[in-house]
């Protein structure tokens, strides 16, 4: 296999993850994306919604589950809906903003001068690896396994249940056509899209993983309190766009369950924390590979620089205090306060630093996307007052 060039000026701009990657080939092959537009194309988004939603309306049209014939007709099948008129399209157009941001994530490393200069060859190595690691043919098929595996067993469980909804009103009789349509083609697409982000965000941990073990230029006085890092806290942001998608698809389902089924909305509650502990894990996980780096730096800056101000704090004591010397210069006006200043400040932010390189901020920006779907659902128990209270002092 050839190998990829990379130099230290083109490093940062030719990585992305996401263009490429399992299914990038596919839809470059039937013509879906177009290069110039990338693969987070609005372009993009709009045929695949076309692809997943149009067939499953005209045949439940035909078949007349559109509005009657099941339990839960197609045109009331919130879940159904949120997928693939919303999930979908935003899940693909997601590509663009985490594409930006992790491509200038990955270029201040260099930028900030954080990679030492007999180590570049080694990072221009692992941007070949990586994105490598990303195109790889056996990562395509796993994560199509994968989708197909996820759909048999929404598919089958719910057919275990004995429901009754527009792609299964018989359980008994199987699958309309527009339930084949669901099952092999709409369904398992949409799952493709979820599995694709987690496997692009175990690449993503690949490459921090392997950067994480250079001899990085961190000061554990910089002002970001993160040695240096902070900037990674940044890359999390544009996942508040998956985390909206899935959240949406989390609450139409609640939604469908509480007005078709008769559920209670505590009954789901699980649900919502069970989606936003893995996103968490999943999205922001990988920072932590940076937390051994950080603690030990920490560790570091707090006895070089306790050493550093005890020598410097013994000699103030000495010259201003006890005067065993006799000072050449008056104290007013001389630079040894405002040093022994500095040197308290450059020593308050060792003691400050985060050992994680994000910002409670961060946190809340990737999330807060994820809670707006759920507001609808919070209103029936809780004054949406009170609610819009509590997003906002999270933000503030």
């Amino acid at each position: 296999m050839e190998e990829r060039a990379y130099n230290n000026s083109e490093s940062g701009q030719e990585f992305t993850l996401t263009e490429g990657g399992p299914g990038g080939a596919v839809l470059r092959r039937l013509r879906l994306v177009r290069p110039e537009l990338g693969m987070g194309s609005a372009r993009t988004a709009l045929i695949l919604m076309v692809i997943v939603w149009a067939p499953l309306c005209v045949l439940c049209l035909i078949e007349g589950l559109a509005v009657r014939g099941a339990k839960l007709p197609f045109f009331y099948d919130l879940a159904a809906h949120a997928r693939f008129l919303l999930a979908v399209p935003v899940m693909i157009l997601a590509d663009i903003p985490v594409g930006v941001r992790l491509r200038q994530v990955v270029r201040h490393f260099l930028e900030a001068n954080l990679v030492r200069e007999e180590d570049l060859a080694r990072f221009e190595k692992i941007l070949g690896d990586t994105l490598r690691f990303r195109d790889a043919r056996a990562a395509e098929l796993l994560v199509l396994a994968l989708a197909y595996i996820a759909t048999y067993n929404a598919v089958s469980g719910f057919a275990s249940q004995g429901g009754s909804t527009w792609f299964m009103p018989d359980p008994a009789r199987g699958l309309t056509l527009g339930g084949y349509w669901y099952a092999f083609v709409a369904l398992p697409i949409f799952q493709f899209l979820i599995f694709r982000w987690v496997h692009r965000m175990v690449v993503w941990s690949s490459f921090l993983w392997k950067v994480s073990k250079l001899d990085l230029r961190l000061t554990p006085t910089h002002p970001d309190t993160a040695g240096g890092l902070a900037f990674l806290g940044k890359g999390l942001i544009p996942f508040g766009a998956i985390f909206f998608a899935l959240s949406a698809v989390v609450s139409s389902a609640i939604a469908g369950r509480i007005l078709f089924s008769g559920g209670k909305l505590e009954d789901f509650e699980w649900s919502y924390v069970s989606l936003f502990v893995v996103g968490l894990l999943v999205f922001a996980g990988p920072t932590l590979i940076f937390v051994p780096k950080l603690m030990m730096l920490k560790n570091r800056g707090l006895m070089e620089y306790g050493t550093l101000a005890s020598q410097y704090t013994q000699a103030f004591h000495s010259r201003w205090i006890e005067q065993k010397s006799e000072p050449s210069t008056s104290m007013l006006g001389t630079a040894d306060i405002q040093s022994l200043a500095d040197l308290g400040n450059s020593f308050e932010i060792i003691r400050k630093m985060r050992i994680v390189p994000v910002e409670p901020s961060d946190f809340v920006a990737m999330v807060l996307p994820g809670l707006i779907p759920a507001l609808p659902l919070a209103a029936t128990v809780m004054p949406l007052g009170t609610i819009v209270t509590g997003l906002i002092k999270l933000v503030v």
